[in-house]
């Protein structure tokens, strides 16, 4: 392992359990091609993992898309999944590269991006830089930038705590998410049942109180497998006690892993609020709730 200080580069040898890894994934598929992208990009996210662990930096290795080989076989993938959130694309070069190829299919939904140049036996992974953006697909490996860069992107991310819905078909629950008998009265519960009875799987509650308005609201997430791994997730919103609607205004919203609104609903004179969507294993949301100028948020990954 060797790190360069001066522009924060780090070089670590790609051992031979990293490489049976990458010989491994690449004997799935088919054409010569395909396989040889697979074993490279492996070694790259391997390398960037490997970095993470030196740093402390939790990581979901397995998580990540490019761990799944129907995946590898239908994109150009080499993403690292974070345990915070967020994915880090690790894009692999050759020796004396000037630009990098970023495949179109991860010019989004990323944090950033790192260049990791192996080297021709294939022994040797050296971290280049870090660029947080990416504007074209033949992009210059000089705009990348120290690898610092890439730490200061992560101390900027707020650190939350995200809920592995998985866990929850293993009966694995997080603190604070009840069975929403325990949560709703009887009109609420008539509800989330009658909700519920369509939708077979898992379904969890909790109390979100918005303290400056004085209003409180049951959030239930529910999940189900249906075409594997494709999950069905619901996000339903209702009132407690005796309330028989939701806080005038209040907007529920779907987040994506960059934070941006995918599914957006608003409280008039409404009873309840229920937003699907589906998602694979890996996936990344979040849901808001904004009261005002109150907002409560919870974190997820599929």
């Amino acid at each position: 392992m060797e790190m360069n200080i001066e522009q924060l580069t780090f070089t670590t040898s790609l051992i031979q359990k990293y490489r049976q890894m990458a010989q491994q994934f690449s004997q799935q598929h088919l054409t010569e091609a395909k396989a040889d992208q697979v074993y490279q990009n492996t070694l790259a996210v391997l390398a960037v993992d490997y970095y993470c662990q030196c740093l402390g930096i939790p990581t979901q290795l397995t998580a990540s898309d490019s761990w799944n080989p129907l995946l590898q076989s239908l994109l150009d993938i080499a993403d690292l999944q974070l345990a915070n959130g967020g994915k880090i694309e690790c894009l692999p070069v050759p020796v004396d590269a000037e630009f990098v190829e970023v495949p179109p299919e991860v010019m989004s939904e990323r944090i950033g991006y790192i260049a990791v140049e192996i080297n021709p036996s294939r022994t040797q992974g050296k971290l280049l830089g870090f660029a947080e953006t990416i504007s074209s697909n033949h992009f210059p490996l000089s705009q990348f930038q120290g690898l610092e860069r890439f730490l200061d992107r992560l101390h900027a991310m707020p650190s939350t705590q995200r809920i592995h819905l998985s866990q929850w078909l293993h009966k694995s629950w997080d603190a604070g998410w009840q069975r929403v008998e325990e949560l709703l009265e009887v009109p609420q519960l008539e509800l989330a049942l009658q909700f519920r009875t369509i939708q077979t799987g898992v379904k969890r509650g909790k109390l979100l109180d918005f303290n400056s308005t004085g209003d409180s609201v049951a959030l239930l997430v529910g999940m189900r497998p249906t075409n594997p791994p494709e999950m069905d997730i619901w996000v339903e919103v209702y009132p407690i006690g005796e309330k028989t609607h939701l806080p005038q205004d209040l907007q529920v919203m779907v987040l994506d892993s960059s934070e941006v609104s995918v599914m957006q609903a608003q409280a008039r004179s409404t009873k309840n609020i229920q937003l699907n969507f589906s998602g694979e294993p890996g996936d990344q949301f979040s849901i808001k709730l904004e009261l005002g100028d109150v907002s409560v948020t919870e974190a997820f990954i599929i």
